[in-house]
């Protein structure tokens, strides 16, 4: 665990288990990290999947790029975290990076009785490129090329609850498009593949009616994903009848949000649909 993080595993009685191998693609180990309350409050554990950012491409980010002390108090209520990575956009294209999130969400499934987990309240939350990820997840349950083969294939990839942190939602609206990130995200397509691999791989090109309920969330001085990318995305699925709920945090740019009202926000949408209903 970091460093500064000992004594508040402690104070909150956490157990972390890290480095745990969830599935392996194209030569990588998939790994994740669990944190979790050996007592546990409920009969089964909800499970919420910690999904990092840093542009597909930042080995710098992974799974320990995580607002570590709020998982820590989900933790406490009674939530099993796992906080996983993925493999980055130099390791290999889309859609390999939503292959490993829906490794990662089969395996859990698979572990669901050992471990003591609720298979049918397995939440997402992520955040940038992870946003990105973790919409795809809530978007794309029957899509064949999304699922890869890291392994666990008996099992569902569904999730059951989206809370998705300032995302590229619409890749085709985004400015600078042709950058090299996104480029190496895509492949590096030529200018006539780009515009329908941006749409391949944008979450809006597979929402539909029976969607997860969504908690979309964006500060409204982000420079680098623009509000309207979430804007976007709460349109969409309020016009197709979805549950979802979004709020724009005011003064705040792009990053993990300051103060507690955004994650209380956070805690009170996987309460609402994890431990009240």
């Amino acid at each position: 665990m970091k460093e500064q993080f000992v004594e508040e595993y402690r104070q909150y009685g956490a157990t972390l288990r890290k480095n745990l191998v969830y599935g392996n693609a194209g030569g990588f180990a998939l790994k994740m990290d669990l944190i979790y309350c050996e007592e546990k409050r409920f009969p089964k554990y909800p499970v919420i999947v910690w999904v990092h950012g840093g542009a597909w491409s930042d080995h710098e980010l992974d799974r320990n790029y995580r607002p570590e002390l709020e998982l820590l108090k989900l933790a406490k209520k009674g939530y099993f975290i796992a906080c996983i990575d993925y493999r980055l956009a130099d390791e290999a294209p889309f859609p390999a990076q939503i292959q490993d999130c829906k490794c990662a969400i089969r395996f859990l499934r698979a572990h669901a009785e050992p471990w003591g987990l609720d298979p049918d309240r397995i939440g997402v939350w992520g955040e940038s490129a992870g946003g990105h990820l973790v919409d795809l997840l809530g978007a794309t349950e029957n899509i064949a090329e999304f699922e890869g083969d890291g392994g666990w294939q008996e099992y569902s990839s569904r999730v059951n609850a989206v809370c998705t942190w300032y995302s590229p939602a619409k890749l085709e609206d985004m400015p600078q498009k042709e950058n090299p990130i996104t480029a190496l995200l895509l492949g590096n397509p030529t200018p006539e593949e780009l515009p329908k691999k941006l749409k391949w791989a944008s979450p809006v090109s597979y929402l539909h009616k029976e969607m997860p309920p969504f908690l979309v969330m964006h500060g409204d001085a982000d420079t680098l994903v623009p509000k309207e990318q979430s804007l976007t995305l709460y349109r969409c699925l309020r016009d197709l009848g979805a549950p979802v709920e979004c709020h724009l945090i005011p003064g705040q740019g792009h990053g993990f949000f300051r103060g507690s009202e955004p994650y209380q926000l956070v805690n009170d949408f996987f309460d609402k649909w994890f431990l009240v209903r």
